[in-house]
Protein backbone atom coordinates (compact mmCIF):
# COMPACT_ATOMS: atom_id res chain seq x y z
CA UNK A 1 0.00 0.00 0.00
CA UNK A 2 1.06 3.50 -1.18
CA UNK A 3 1.41 6.26 0.93
CA UNK A 4 1.17 10.21 -0.90
CA UNK A 5 4.13 12.20 0.52
CA UNK A 6 2.94 14.28 3.82
CA UNK A 7 3.77 17.71 2.20
CA UNK A 8 1.32 16.44 -1.14
CA UNK A 9 -1.83 16.17 1.41
CA UNK A 10 -0.98 19.77 3.17
CA UNK A 11 -0.79 20.82 -0.20
CA UNK A 12 -4.03 19.67 -1.27
CA UNK A 13 -5.79 20.92 1.85
CA UNK A 14 -4.48 24.29 1.51
CA UNK A 15 -6.18 24.35 -2.36
CA UNK A 16 -9.20 22.99 -1.04
CA UNK A 17 -9.21 25.92 1.66
CA UNK A 18 -8.26 28.62 -0.94
CA UNK A 19 -11.14 27.58 -3.33
CA UNK A 20 -13.72 27.38 -0.33
CA UNK A 21 -12.47 30.72 1.10
CA UNK A 22 -12.71 32.23 -2.96
CA UNK A 23 -16.43 30.26 -3.46
CA UNK A 24 -17.11 32.56 0.11
CA UNK A 25 -15.63 35.97 -0.94
CA UNK A 26 -17.68 35.73 -4.25
CA UNK A 27 -20.83 34.30 -2.34
CA UNK A 28 -20.75 37.45 -0.46
CA UNK A 29 -19.83 39.48 -2.88
CA UNK A 30 -22.92 38.43 -4.29
CA UNK A 31 -24.53 38.59 -1.55
CA UNK A 32 -23.62 42.24 -1.23
CA UNK A 33 -24.15 43.20 -4.61
CA UNK A 34 -28.06 41.86 -4.76
CA UNK A 35 -28.11 43.82 -1.08
CA UNK A 36 -27.17 46.92 -2.54
CA UNK A 37 -29.17 47.02 -5.49
CA UNK A 38 -32.60 45.55 -4.04
CA UNK A 39 -31.74 48.68 -1.53
CA UNK A 40 -31.42 51.08 -4.48
CA UNK A 41 -34.99 49.55 -5.94
CA UNK A 42 -33.17 46.93 -8.29
CA UNK A 43 -35.36 43.45 -8.84
CA UNK A 44 -36.29 40.64 -10.29
CA UNK A 45 -38.41 40.37 -12.99
CA UNK A 46 -39.31 36.75 -13.67
CA UNK A 47 -41.45 37.68 -16.60
CA UNK A 48 -38.47 40.09 -18.20
CA UNK A 49 -36.09 37.13 -17.11
CA UNK A 50 -33.81 39.91 -15.67
CA UNK A 51 -33.09 42.62 -13.13
CA UNK A 52 -34.66 45.69 -13.42
CA UNK A 53 -34.68 49.11 -11.76
CA UNK A 54 -37.43 50.39 -9.27
CA UNK A 55 -37.54 53.47 -7.56
CA UNK A 56 -37.99 54.30 -3.53
CA UNK A 57 -40.14 57.45 -1.83
CA UNK A 58 -39.40 58.12 1.53
CA UNK A 59 -42.19 59.61 3.37
CA UNK A 60 -42.48 61.77 6.45
CA UNK A 61 -44.97 64.14 7.70
CA UNK A 62 -45.58 66.71 10.42
CA UNK A 63 -47.51 65.79 12.43
CA UNK A 64 -46.72 61.87 11.75
CA UNK A 65 -49.52 59.07 11.90
CA UNK A 66 -50.64 60.30 8.12
CA UNK A 67 -52.17 57.93 5.60
CA UNK A 68 -50.20 57.53 2.41
CA UNK A 69 -52.44 57.49 -0.91
CA UNK A 70 -50.35 56.23 -4.22
CA UNK A 71 -52.18 57.33 -7.31
CA UNK A 72 -55.47 56.87 -4.88
CA UNK A 73 -54.58 53.70 -3.43
CA UNK A 74 -53.92 53.72 0.11
CA UNK A 75 -50.53 52.11 0.56
CA UNK A 76 -49.10 53.17 3.97
CA UNK A 77 -48.55 55.25 6.94
CA UNK A 78 -46.01 58.50 7.06
CA UNK A 79 -42.55 57.70 8.36
CA UNK A 80 -41.86 55.01 5.93
CA UNK A 81 -40.78 54.40 2.63
CA UNK A 82 -42.39 52.44 -0.43
CA UNK A 83 -40.33 50.35 -2.44
CA UNK A 84 -40.14 48.57 -5.80
CA UNK A 85 -41.83 51.29 -7.35
CA UNK A 86 -41.39 51.45 -10.95
CA UNK A 87 -39.83 55.00 -12.68
CA UNK A 88 -42.78 56.81 -13.47
CA UNK A 89 -44.55 60.22 -11.70
CA UNK A 90 -46.28 59.09 -9.29
CA UNK A 91 -49.35 61.14 -7.07
CA UNK A 92 -48.40 60.67 -3.65
CA UNK A 93 -51.53 62.28 -1.11
CA UNK A 94 -51.45 62.59 2.57
CA UNK A 95 -54.06 62.49 4.70
CA UNK A 96 -54.91 63.01 8.50
CA UNK A 97 -58.16 63.65 10.66
CA UNK A 98 -57.95 67.86 11.54
CA UNK A 99 -55.56 68.34 8.64
CA UNK A 100 -55.75 70.35 5.89
CA UNK A 101 -54.59 66.86 3.08
CA UNK A 102 -51.37 67.13 1.05
CA UNK A 103 -50.93 66.00 -2.70
CA UNK A 104 -48.07 66.38 -4.49
CA UNK A 105 -46.52 64.72 -8.26
CA UNK A 106 -43.45 62.42 -7.15
CA UNK A 107 -40.73 61.47 -9.98
CA UNK A 108 -39.36 57.88 -9.15
CA UNK A 109 -35.99 57.66 -11.01
CA UNK A 110 -34.28 54.33 -10.97
CA UNK A 111 -32.12 53.17 -8.26
CA UNK A 112 -32.93 56.70 -6.50
CA UNK A 113 -34.79 57.41 -3.35
CA UNK A 114 -37.36 60.47 -3.86
CA UNK A 115 -38.16 61.81 -0.70
CA UNK A 116 -41.42 63.55 0.22
CA UNK A 117 -41.84 65.71 3.57
CA UNK A 118 -45.17 67.16 4.03
CA UNK A 119 -46.42 69.56 6.64
CA UNK A 120 -50.28 69.13 7.17
CA UNK A 121 -51.93 72.11 8.74
CA UNK A 122 -54.97 72.45 10.63
CA UNK A 123 -58.13 71.81 9.10
CA UNK A 124 -60.14 74.71 11.68
CA UNK A 125 -58.06 76.86 12.71
CA UNK A 126 -57.69 77.66 16.52
CA UNK A 127 -57.75 81.38 17.71
CA UNK A 128 -56.91 83.08 20.56
CA UNK A 129 -56.09 86.12 22.17
CA UNK A 130 -52.43 87.35 22.76
CA UNK A 131 -53.08 90.76 23.99
CA UNK A 132 -56.41 92.94 25.51
CA UNK A 133 -55.73 96.33 26.01
CA UNK A 134 -55.18 97.47 22.25
CA UNK A 135 -52.45 96.94 19.75
CA UNK A 136 -51.79 99.92 17.39
CA UNK A 137 -48.98 99.61 14.33
CA UNK A 138 -46.98 96.43 15.28
CA UNK A 139 -43.70 95.69 13.48
CA UNK A 140 -41.82 93.03 13.76
CA UNK A 141 -37.75 93.27 14.20
CA UNK A 142 -35.12 91.92 11.64
CA UNK A 143 -34.46 88.69 13.03
CA UNK A 144 -38.04 87.96 12.98
CA UNK A 145 -37.70 87.28 17.27
CA UNK A 146 -39.16 90.66 18.51
CA UNK A 147 -42.47 92.62 18.22
CA UNK A 148 -42.91 96.05 18.82
CA UNK A 149 -46.58 97.82 19.24
CA UNK A 150 -48.05 100.52 20.52
CA UNK A 151 -50.86 100.85 23.08
CA UNK A 152 -52.79 103.93 24.02
CA UNK A 153 -53.63 104.85 27.17
CA UNK A 154 -56.76 104.83 28.47
CA UNK A 155 -57.68 107.28 30.63
CA UNK A 156 -60.47 105.62 32.47
CA UNK A 157 -57.80 102.95 33.77
CA UNK A 158 -54.78 104.22 34.29
CA UNK A 159 -53.37 101.83 36.94
CA UNK A 160 -54.35 98.74 34.66
CA UNK A 161 -53.19 100.50 31.27
CA UNK A 162 -50.04 102.33 30.27
CA UNK A 163 -49.95 103.56 26.55
CA UNK A 164 -47.31 103.29 25.22
CA UNK A 165 -44.34 100.72 23.44
CA UNK A 166 -44.05 97.04 24.22
CA UNK A 167 -42.31 94.57 23.17
CA UNK A 168 -42.56 90.44 22.78
CA UNK A 169 -39.73 88.37 22.17
CA UNK A 170 -41.84 85.69 20.43
CA UNK A 171 -40.68 82.46 22.46
CA UNK A 172 -41.41 79.16 21.18
CA UNK A 173 -42.41 77.78 24.75
CA UNK A 174 -46.19 78.08 25.68
CA UNK A 175 -47.64 81.57 26.70
CA UNK A 176 -48.47 80.22 30.13
CA UNK A 177 -44.94 78.83 30.88
CA UNK A 178 -42.94 81.61 29.28
CA UNK A 179 -44.04 84.92 31.23
CA UNK A 180 -40.24 86.27 30.92
CA UNK A 181 -40.81 86.76 27.01
CA UNK A 182 -44.68 88.36 27.27
CA UNK A 183 -44.42 91.95 26.64
CA UNK A 184 -42.45 94.44 28.41
CA UNK A 185 -42.52 98.26 28.44
CA UNK A 186 -39.98 100.16 27.00
CA UNK A 187 -41.57 103.63 27.27
CA UNK A 188 -44.51 105.15 28.50
CA UNK A 189 -46.58 107.88 27.02
CA UNK A 190 -47.28 111.05 29.00
CA UNK A 191 -49.53 114.16 27.96
CA UNK A 192 -46.89 115.46 25.51
CA UNK A 193 -45.70 112.38 23.80
CA UNK A 194 -48.19 109.37 22.61
CA UNK A 195 -45.76 106.90 21.61
CA UNK A 196 -48.87 104.76 20.50
CA UNK A 197 -49.08 107.04 17.33
CA UNK A 198 -44.99 106.78 16.98
CA UNK A 199 -43.58 105.17 13.66
CA UNK A 200 -41.15 102.40 14.38
CA UNK A 201 -38.48 100.89 12.68
CA UNK A 202 -36.03 98.12 14.10
CA UNK A 203 -31.78 98.77 13.76
CA UNK A 204 -30.56 96.18 11.65
CA UNK A 205 -29.57 94.04 14.55
CA UNK A 206 -32.57 94.46 16.48
CA UNK A 207 -31.14 95.28 19.78
CA UNK A 208 -32.54 98.96 18.79
CA UNK A 209 -36.03 100.72 18.10
CA UNK A 210 -36.24 104.13 16.30
CA UNK A 211 -39.23 105.94 17.53
CA UNK A 212 -40.41 109.07 15.61
CA UNK A 213 -43.47 110.99 16.71
CA UNK A 214 -44.97 114.34 16.76
CA UNK A 215 -44.75 116.27 19.97
CA UNK A 216 -48.34 117.51 21.24
CA UNK A 217 -49.41 116.01 18.18
CA UNK A 218 -48.40 118.93 15.96
CA UNK A 219 -47.43 118.35 12.54
CA UNK A 220 -44.27 120.05 11.55
CA UNK A 221 -40.46 119.47 11.41
CA UNK A 222 -39.96 121.71 14.59
CA UNK A 223 -42.50 119.45 16.70
CA UNK A 224 -40.70 116.11 15.00
CA UNK A 225 -38.88 113.72 18.00
CA UNK A 226 -37.01 110.85 17.52
CA UNK A 227 -35.80 108.21 20.05
CA UNK A 228 -33.46 105.19 19.89
CA UNK A 229 -34.51 102.90 22.38
CA UNK A 230 -33.32 99.78 23.35
CA UNK A 231 -35.94 96.72 23.96
CA UNK A 232 -34.35 95.19 27.26
CA UNK A 233 -35.30 98.11 29.72
CA UNK A 234 -38.17 100.78 30.25
CA UNK A 235 -36.65 104.15 29.40
CA UNK A 236 -37.75 106.32 31.55
CA UNK A 237 -39.22 109.79 30.55
CA UNK A 238 -36.96 111.57 31.68
CA UNK A 239 -33.67 109.65 30.27
CA UNK A 240 -35.13 110.14 26.62
CA UNK A 241 -32.59 111.61 24.08
CA UNK A 242 -33.82 113.42 21.36
CA UNK A 243 -31.62 112.04 18.41
CA UNK A 244 -33.32 114.62 15.38
CA UNK A 245 -30.54 116.09 14.42
CA UNK A 246 -28.55 112.58 14.14
CA UNK A 247 -31.36 110.89 12.75
CA UNK A 248 -30.27 110.73 9.04
CA UNK A 249 -26.94 109.36 9.74
CA UNK A 250 -28.03 106.75 11.88
CA UNK A 251 -30.31 105.85 9.06
CA UNK A 252 -27.44 105.95 6.46
CA UNK A 253 -25.44 103.56 8.81
CA UNK A 254 -28.44 101.10 9.57
CA UNK A 255 -29.09 101.61 5.62
CA UNK A 256 -24.80 100.91 4.73
CA UNK A 257 -24.96 97.61 7.26
CA UNK A 258 -28.34 96.49 5.60
CA UNK A 259 -26.30 97.28 1.77
CA UNK A 260 -23.10 95.60 2.98
CA UNK A 261 -25.24 92.46 4.44
CA UNK A 262 -27.03 91.70 1.07
CA UNK A 263 -23.82 92.63 -1.06
CA UNK A 264 -22.12 89.74 0.86
CA UNK A 265 -24.96 87.03 0.43
CA UNK A 266 -25.46 88.06 -3.17
CA UNK A 267 -21.64 86.68 -4.19
CA UNK A 268 -23.02 83.41 -2.30
CA UNK A 269 -25.11 82.83 -5.35
CA UNK A 270 -22.99 80.22 -7.44
CA UNK A 271 -25.53 80.74 -10.46
CA UNK A 272 -24.85 83.61 -12.31
CA UNK A 273 -28.31 84.24 -13.69
CA UNK A 274 -29.94 84.17 -10.43
CA UNK A 275 -26.83 86.03 -8.91
CA UNK A 276 -27.82 88.92 -12.10
CA UNK A 277 -31.35 89.04 -11.14
CA UNK A 278 -30.36 89.38 -6.96
CA UNK A 279 -27.84 91.90 -7.74
CA UNK A 280 -29.52 95.10 -7.52
CA UNK A 281 -28.95 98.84 -7.23
CA UNK A 282 -30.77 100.75 -4.07
CA UNK A 283 -33.00 103.85 -5.08
CA UNK A 284 -34.21 106.30 -1.92
CA UNK A 285 -37.55 107.53 -2.94
CA UNK A 286 -40.06 110.17 -0.76
CA UNK A 287 -43.52 108.29 -0.21
CA UNK A 288 -45.78 110.44 1.58
CA UNK A 289 -42.60 111.99 3.29
CA UNK A 290 -40.96 108.86 4.33
CA UNK A 291 -37.75 107.67 2.54
CA UNK A 292 -38.94 104.04 1.65
CA UNK A 293 -36.23 101.24 -0.37
CA UNK A 294 -37.11 100.55 -3.99
CA UNK A 295 -34.89 97.69 -5.55
CA UNK A 296 -34.02 98.05 -9.01
CA UNK A 297 -33.25 95.45 -11.38
CA UNK A 298 -31.75 96.02 -15.02
CA UNK A 299 -31.98 92.66 -17.27
CA UNK A 300 -31.50 92.66 -20.51
CA UNK A 301 -30.87 96.39 -20.45
CA UNK A 302 -34.38 96.86 -19.44
CA UNK A 303 -34.81 98.46 -16.21
CA UNK A 304 -37.75 97.45 -13.55
CA UNK A 305 -39.19 98.21 -10.36
CA UNK A 306 -38.67 94.30 -8.43
CA UNK A 307 -38.53 93.77 -4.79
CA UNK A 308 -36.37 90.88 -3.62
CA UNK A 309 -37.34 88.59 0.00
CA UNK A 310 -34.91 86.09 1.17
CA UNK A 311 -35.50 82.85 3.01
CA UNK A 312 -34.75 83.52 6.13
CA UNK A 313 -32.01 80.56 5.71
CA UNK A 314 -30.88 82.16 2.51
CA UNK A 315 -31.24 79.29 0.41
CA UNK A 316 -33.81 81.07 -1.82
CA UNK A 317 -35.31 84.40 -2.96
CA UNK A 318 -38.57 85.44 -3.79
CA UNK A 319 -38.82 87.85 -6.56
CA UNK A 320 -41.73 90.16 -7.49
CA UNK A 321 -42.55 93.05 -9.75
CA UNK A 322 -43.91 95.78 -7.35
CA UNK A 323 -47.47 96.82 -7.91
CA UNK A 324 -47.28 101.22 -7.87
CA UNK A 325 -50.29 101.67 -7.17
CA UNK A 326 -50.47 99.03 -3.70
CA UNK A 327 -47.46 101.02 -2.50
CA UNK A 328 -49.69 104.56 -3.34
CA UNK A 329 -52.35 103.25 -1.69
CA UNK A 330 -50.29 103.03 1.45
CA UNK A 331 -50.12 104.44 5.07
CA UNK A 332 -46.15 106.27 5.98
CA UNK A 333 -46.18 103.93 9.40
CA UNK A 334 -46.81 100.69 7.04
CA UNK A 335 -43.78 102.40 4.68
CA UNK A 336 -41.94 103.26 7.43
CA UNK A 337 -42.06 99.29 9.04
CA UNK A 338 -41.75 97.57 5.51
CA UNK A 339 -37.76 98.11 5.02
CA UNK A 340 -37.54 95.03 3.85
CA UNK A 341 -40.22 94.68 1.89
CA UNK A 342 -42.94 93.71 3.98
CA UNK A 343 -46.69 95.14 2.62
CA UNK A 344 -45.81 95.62 -0.51
CA UNK A 345 -47.95 94.95 -3.35
CA UNK A 346 -46.36 92.42 -6.10
CA UNK A 347 -46.69 90.68 -9.55
CA UNK A 348 -45.06 87.97 -11.34
CA UNK A 349 -43.50 86.52 -7.93
CA UNK A 350 -41.33 83.62 -8.61
CA UNK A 351 -39.27 81.84 -5.71
CA UNK A 352 -35.34 80.92 -7.33
CA UNK A 353 -33.69 78.04 -4.95
CA UNK A 354 -30.02 78.80 -5.00
CA UNK A 355 -29.42 75.17 -4.22
CA UNK A 356 -30.49 73.33 -7.36
CA UNK A 357 -30.83 76.22 -9.69
CA UNK A 358 -34.58 76.11 -10.15
CA UNK A 359 -37.35 78.64 -10.17
CA UNK A 360 -41.09 78.26 -9.20
CA UNK A 361 -44.45 80.48 -9.97
CA UNK A 362 -45.94 81.62 -7.17
CA UNK A 363 -50.06 81.67 -6.22
CA UNK A 364 -50.99 85.34 -6.94
CA UNK A 365 -51.81 87.28 -3.73
CA UNK A 366 -51.79 90.92 -1.65
CA UNK A 367 -48.51 90.58 0.28
CA UNK A 368 -46.18 87.72 0.68
CA UNK A 369 -44.12 86.37 4.06
CA UNK A 370 -41.36 83.86 4.49
CA UNK A 371 -42.35 81.07 6.70
CA UNK A 372 -39.20 80.90 9.49
CA UNK A 373 -38.96 77.45 8.25
CA UNK A 374 -37.89 78.29 4.86
CA UNK A 375 -40.23 75.88 2.89
CA UNK A 376 -43.38 77.67 2.76
CA UNK A 377 -44.27 80.97 2.27
CA UNK A 378 -47.31 83.23 3.99
CA UNK A 379 -50.34 84.61 1.20
CA UNK A 380 -52.30 87.15 2.47
CA UNK A 381 -55.26 88.07 0.69
CA UNK A 382 -58.04 90.32 1.75
CA UNK A 383 -60.02 88.36 4.32
CA UNK A 384 -57.83 85.26 3.87
CA UNK A 385 -54.90 83.98 4.41
CA UNK A 386 -53.02 80.97 3.02
CA UNK A 387 -49.37 79.05 3.17
CA UNK A 388 -47.99 77.33 0.30
CA UNK A 389 -44.70 74.94 0.13
CA UNK A 390 -42.10 77.46 -1.49
CA UNK A 391 -42.24 75.86 -5.40
CA UNK A 392 -45.86 77.53 -5.39
CA UNK A 393 -47.43 73.79 -4.60
CA UNK A 394 -50.06 72.75 -1.72
CA UNK A 395 -51.93 76.19 -1.05
CA UNK A 396 -54.10 76.06 1.87
CA UNK A 397 -56.11 78.48 3.78
CA UNK A 398 -55.99 78.27 6.95
CA UNK A 399 -57.50 81.51 8.18
CA UNK A 400 -60.86 82.74 6.46
CA UNK A 401 -62.65 86.31 8.39
CA UNK A 402 -61.74 89.64 9.96
CA UNK A 403 -58.02 90.76 10.15
CA UNK A 404 -55.71 93.69 9.15
CA UNK A 405 -53.94 92.04 6.45
CA UNK A 406 -50.98 94.35 6.42
CA UNK A 407 -50.13 92.45 10.02
CA UNK A 408 -49.08 88.85 10.21
CA UNK A 409 -46.15 87.65 12.00
CA UNK A 410 -44.75 84.24 12.11
CA UNK A 411 -43.46 82.59 15.24
CA UNK A 412 -39.95 82.02 15.12
CA UNK A 413 -40.36 78.52 15.15
CA UNK A 414 -43.14 78.57 12.45
CA UNK A 415 -45.55 77.09 15.29
CA UNK A 416 -48.39 79.63 14.75
CA UNK A 417 -49.24 82.94 13.28
CA UNK A 418 -50.19 86.31 15.07
CA UNK A 419 -52.88 88.68 13.35
CA UNK A 420 -54.25 92.30 14.02
CA UNK A 421 -58.07 91.76 14.50
CA UNK A 422 -60.68 93.37 16.40
CA UNK A 423 -64.71 91.93 16.76
CA UNK A 424 -67.96 94.09 16.78
CA UNK A 425 -68.82 93.58 20.61
CA UNK A 426 -68.41 96.54 23.42
CA UNK A 427 -65.77 94.42 25.19
CA UNK A 428 -63.83 93.69 21.97
CA UNK A 429 -63.72 96.71 19.41
CA UNK A 430 -60.09 97.72 20.05
CA UNK A 431 -57.79 96.07 17.53
CA UNK A 432 -55.55 93.33 19.50
CA UNK A 433 -53.25 90.30 18.83
CA UNK A 434 -54.50 87.07 18.16
CA UNK A 435 -52.77 83.70 17.47
CA UNK A 436 -53.38 80.96 15.31
CA UNK A 437 -52.01 77.73 15.77
CA UNK A 438 -50.52 76.33 12.67
CA UNK A 439 -49.30 72.67 14.32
Amino acid sequence: MQHRPVDLIYTDNMNKRFILTAIMVVLIGIGVAVAVLAVKGYTFSPSEGRVVGTGIISVTSIPDGGSVFIDGHLTTATNTTISQLKPKVYTVKITKEGFIPWEKSIEVSEGLVSEVKATLFPAIPTIYPLTFNGVVSPVLSSDGENLAFGVPTNPESPTRQRGGIWVWTMSSQPIAFNRGAQPHQIVTSDTTLDFSKANFRWSPDSTQILVTLQEDNKEGASFERNYLLPINQNTSLRDLRDITPNVESVLKGWEEEKKSKDEARILTIKDINIRQIASSSAEIQLLNGVKHQDLILSLNGVKRQDLILWSPDETKILVGKKKEPGIKEMDTKRITASASGRYVELTEVKVYDLETGENYPIPPAKYYFWLPDSLHLILIHDERIAITEFDGTNEAVIYAGKFDNGYVFPWPDSSRLAIVSSFNTPTASKPNLFGINLK
